[in-house]
């Protein structure tokens, strides 16, 4: 038989899953609060670690957005590193992003939501998912539980024109979800078979977050029945509770005592099964509460219209439902998926407690796979939802499909886009799919929409997110609308029925043309190149590959699967969680053999206690984990006021702090940090600068945030996306040219990136205005010229700007030097050598100048600039920057990470098939050189949390990299690239968000008259 394929991409000791825990690493000789690092293995011969086993907890049930974490609390002078929630989250998933096997990465993703009720704190992970994982999609976890319960086990069976109510009860490691999910109420008739009429089936979500009674609950009241405090320090509580959750593990699976791994005072430490019947029992009290509110929702759900009622009543009356405290008679099916709801005792204990009246619903227990299960369940729905399907029944040959589908809730937010004269687009969310909106509909205003002054004609449309991608944004054009009164309110009807949404205004007339089918956007019109016919065992499912891969970023376990040709089916993942897979990714490094470093100098302050103390442990008492010689857990010492008064004030002290021992890499960056300003840089700092010297990401992309916040502070004008895009170009590739209008400031955009570096004028930065009359180089390189002292042994790094760099040909005066600076390693001249340099070059297109050639183009990096805005009151000078600090250096280069994007997918693929097809000129495809570029520039902008840190937007990123580094190729007769720009638009429908990229397609059209097409005005 076929290999199964279902494909688990994460690993651990041959378990289809990664352990969450994640590692926060520093050097305690840099006291820079913002300089650590995240890594998924426990590191060796780190100096300083702590380790987090609950990020996503964290992330979702924090009560604060920061911790602090100390060195070594006897030392008042100790460095200490602050770690913000979000911003480590990100990084925790950037992680786990790049452990996805090579081959894999290109595929689409999907990350699992689970249910939170706070709307705050579910925006903020959505967020934070987004950035981490760009165009990623967002599936409904309880959802994707019912889909695993239908789909791939087949023990769900739905009943027939009626209500389906489903109680999904998820209780991991740290969360505890409830949901009720509801099937369409309309009984659709869509397909006759065997078992008679089949429903339109679709699930909706009402979500209860129940988050501090889950796994973690059960191990505290496990601490307390075994009485462990008694007897063992505050400090080691950490240690001991993973120590009892490993023997629950055990207990639940085994039915048999197992001793808890600790020292007691006495009798051995044992959880067995009476214990955890008993906690079961007061777990399913604390979550009654929730329950009981989640019922009240449901009722409110099921008569919050007559049409409702009237489609409830029947039901209502077969279960005696009177009022909303009856609705839990309502419940039909529970499904039990996390792995703490598997307690022993736990389903009498909830029948008990949460339905005192003798009302039993249908209880189906998702087994041994419940670490799997949401994650097979959201890969079966996507599967399923591809036309015609990739995931079928078994009949022999693999060839029936499943019938009715059972749609999830809205799958895209939805956007409203609103262009007013001379402005770009502005996107508004007006339904979020993860709101109990969603659940019950009707109609709300839409906030945040920009003032409509009385009179305008603003362009609108209505779309879906950009996880959507471009298929699903186009066909759908801005429509003009008229705005009659201001501010020109708006409101959103959305009808969960027919999952319609429309837009409707008494002060704007045209919005009755603004509505969307969400229907249309659930399946992907893609047939399978080479879908499975192979044999299939009773009980198998025939799959076809897809490109998707599912991600469910639990607290205890990450999952990344996705489908290759071949078959699955329950059993299978039964098998693979219990007994491990057969044989470990190729990729996968986590062999359980790294061991953490001691902690024996590092004490940590938890959200708990940062503002207060710092929780300490005596080194002597500190346990030694088996696999990771973990510190204790945060928050459980003592609190400290005066050792954490100390930490804090060690910040304080820079020059003290630069003078001790061991510190040299501080003292290179305080005295900057802490200069006046009237002091010019120092020639010495800006001589230790070296291009070939990459920094940290962290420490790069920190030093990025403080730099705009201080550049705002002077000149709230400038661009700083520019400034990005530009020392990311520069980290790329030596030559970079900056293109724009005259007067835009490309000059002036230089002049500040040569002090950003720590580059004095006159001798590490070189203004050279190039002349009309240059053939050759010799005014540079010859003896007396210009850059002549850069030839020869110079230990600095050098900046040079060329102004008007296509004043005359760049090959004329430029070619050697380009050779020396990519890939001619420096060489000049056969025995001569040119000083570590970079190139900056601006260029104006006007009559003065010629475009530079695409050779030109191709082998330097293009960074186009807009003019200046009118209304700015001081457009030029940059006088007041000189006090900014220099940057430590430029980041490393690789293209690991998200370095992809499917709009850039769409334009490359668009442009390769229509060249193939209509046998263009290959010129006019972008090389490997440029798409190498493209990868790392991705990369960069994902690795250094630029979108997370809103430093630099992707759409933006991708914008700049579309319009400078694909579509400036496309140059020559109108009636050769026709094909190539009817193929573009086609790619581009609907990408407003893409106003560069647009605009040089509008240019190419508009130029279609004169019947030679130009890059350049």
């Amino acid at each position: 038989m076929s290999e199964h394929a279902f494909q688990f991409l994460l690993q651990h000791e041959r378990q289809p899953f990664l352990p969450s825990r994640c590692y926060i690493t520093a050097d305690p000789n840099v006291y820079d609060p913002r300089q650590w690092s995240l890594q998924l293995d426990a590191p060796v011969g780190a100096p300083w670690v702590y380790q987090l086993d609950d990020v996503k907890d964290w992330m979702l049930h924090g009560p604060k957005a920061e911790r602090r974490i100390f060195f070594d609390i006897s030392n008042y002078r100790t460095p200490s590193r602050v770690l913000e929630r979000d911003e480590v989250f990100r990084a925790y998933l950037r992680k786990i992003l790049e452990r996805l096997p090579a081959e894999y990465m290109q595929r689409r993703k999907y990350a699992l939501m689970p249910s939170i009720g706070d709307d705050k704190t579910r925006a903020r992970y959505m967020e934070a998912i987004e950035a981490a994982i760009p165009g990623i999609t967002i599936l409904p976890e309880p959802e994707m539980v019912v889909e695993f319960f239908r789909l791939v086990k087949r023990t769900l069976k739905l009943e027939t024109r009626a209500n389906n109510v489903l109680l999904v009860v998820d209780i991991g490691a740290s969360t505890a979800n409830m949901s009720i999910v509801l099937s369409r109420r309309d009984g659709t008739v869509l397909d006759v078979d065997a078992k008679g009429a089949q429903r339109d089936l679709r699930v909706r979500a009402l979500r209860g977050d129940s988050g501090p009674y889950a796994g973690r609950w059960v191990d505290e009241r496990l601490y307390e029945l075994l009485g462990v405090a008694e007897f063992l320090p505050q400090e080691d509580k950490g240690h001991a509770l993973r120590a009892i959750e490993q023997a629950k593990v055990e207990a639940s699976r085994t039915g048999s005592a197992v001793q808890v791994e600790l020292p007691s005072n006495g009798d051995p430490l044992v959880v067995d099964r009476d214990k955890l019947v008993a906690v079961s029992a007061g777990l399913c009290t604390e979550l009654k509460s929730t329950f009981q509110k989640l019922c009240e929702r449901l009722y409110v759900n099921q008569t919050s219209t007559d049409d409702a009622r009237k489609k409830s009543e029947d039901r209502f009356r077969e279960r005696a439902v009177g009022d909303a405290k009856d609705a839990h008679r309502l419940i039909d099916t529970i499904l039990l998926a996390g792995g703490t709801s598997l307690l022993p005792g736990f389903q009498d204990a909830m029948m008990e407690t949460l339905f005192p009246d003798g009302h039993r619903p249908n209880v189906l227990r998702v087994g041994s796979s419940f670490a799997v299960a949401a994650a097979a369940g959201g890969l079966a729905h996507v599967l399923h939802n591809y036309d015609p399907p990739r995931l079928r029944e078994p009949d022999g040959k693999g060839g029936s499909v499943f019938k009715a589908p059972l749609e999830s809730t809205l799958p895209y937010p939805l956007l409203l886009g609103i262009k007013q004269a001379g402005e770009r687009e502005r996107q508004v969310e007006v339904l979020d799919p993860n709101e109990p909106f969603i659940d019950d509909g009707g109609q709300r205003p839409i906030p945040d929409t920009p003032p409509l002054a009385a009179g305008s004609q603003p362009r609108m449309r209505l779309i879906p997110g950009g996880a959507a991608g471009v298929a699903a944004r186009q066909g759908r054009p801005f429509r003009a609308m008229s705005v009659r009164h201001s501010p020109g309110k708006m409101a959103i009807e959305w009808d969960p029925l027919r999952q319609k949404a429309f837009v409707h205004s008494s002060q704007v007339d045209g919005t009755g043309t603004l509505w969307i089918d969400a229907n249309t956007l659930r399946t992907r019109q893609e047939s399978a190149l080479d879908p499975f016919d192979g044999p299939l065992r009773p009980g198998a499912l025939a799959v076809d590959a897809a490109e998707d891969v599912i991600l469910d970023l639990g607290m205890s376990k990450i999952v990344a699967l996705t489908a290759d040709r071949g078959w699955t089916s329950a059993e299978e993942l039964e098998r693979v969680v219990h007994e491990g897979l057969h044989a470990p990714l190729a990729a996968d490094n986590q062999d359980g053999a790294n061991t953490a470093a001691s902690h024996d100098e590092a004490a940590v302050a938890d959200d708990t206690a940062m503002d207060v103390g710092v929780a300490a442990a005596t080194p002597s008492e500190r346990f030694t984990s088996e696999a990771s010689g973990n510190q204790p857990s945060a928050g459980d010492g003592p609190q400290r006021g005066a050792e954490a008064e100390a930490g804090v004030a060690s910040r304080a002290a820079p020059a003290e702090r630069a003078a001790s021992p061991g510190n040299e890499r501080a003292a290179a960056i305080e005295p900057v940090a802490q200069q006046s300003d009237a002091e010019e840089i120092d020639v010495g700092t800006a001589a230790a600068f070296d291009w070939d010297v990459r920094v940290p990401d962290s420490q790069f992309s920190y030093a990025l945030e403080t730099l705009r916040d201080q550049i705002k502070a002077v000149d709230p004008h400038l661009q700083f996306d520019d400034i990005v895009v530009a020392l990311l170009a520069l980290a790329i590739r030596p030559i970079v040219l900056l293109a724009g209008p005259p007067g835009c400031g490309k000059s002036t955009l230089v002049r500040t990136i040569a002090q950003i570096l720590g580059k004095k004028v006159g001798h590490t930065f070189h203004e050279i205005a190039v002349q009309a009359h240059w053939e050759n180089d010799g005014v540079l390189f010859d003896q007396g010229g210009r850059l002549s002292h850069l030839v020869g042994e110079n230990p600095h790094s050098h900046l040079i700007l060329f102004d008007e760099f296509n004043l005359t040909r760049p090959e004329y005066y430029l070619s050697r030097l380009f050779n020396a600076l990519d890939g001619g390693n420096g060489a000049i001249a056969p025995d001569a050598k040119i000083a570590s340099c970079r190139i900056f070059g601006t260029m104006n297109i006007d009559d003065s100048s010629r475009p530079p050639s695409p050779k030109v183009i191709d082998r330097c990096f293009l960074v186009e600039l807009a003019q200046v805005e009118w209304q700015v009151d001081k457009p030029t000078g940059i006088g007041s920057l000189a006090s900014i600090p220099p940057l430590p250096g430029l980041p490393m280069v690789s293209v690991d990470g998200a370095n992809t994007d499917e709009r850039i997918n769409a334009v490359l693929h668009a442009l390769q098939l229509t060249v193939i097809e209509h046998d263009l000129r290959h010129d006019i495809l972008p090389s490997r050189r440029v798409l190498a570029d493209i990868k790392s520039l991705l990369g960069l902008q994902h690795r250094l949390d630029l979108q997370g840190k809103d430093l630099l937007k992707r759409d933006d990123l991708v914008d700049r990299i579309l319009a400078s580094r694909v579509l400036v190729k496309l140059s020559g007769a109108f009636d050769q690239l026709q094909p190539a720009l009817d193929a573009l638009d086609k790619a581009l429908d609907g990408a407003e968000e893409l106003p560069r990229t647009r605009r040089r397609l509008k240019l190419a059209r508009q130029q279609a008259r004169l019947g030679f097409i130009s890059p350049w005005q």
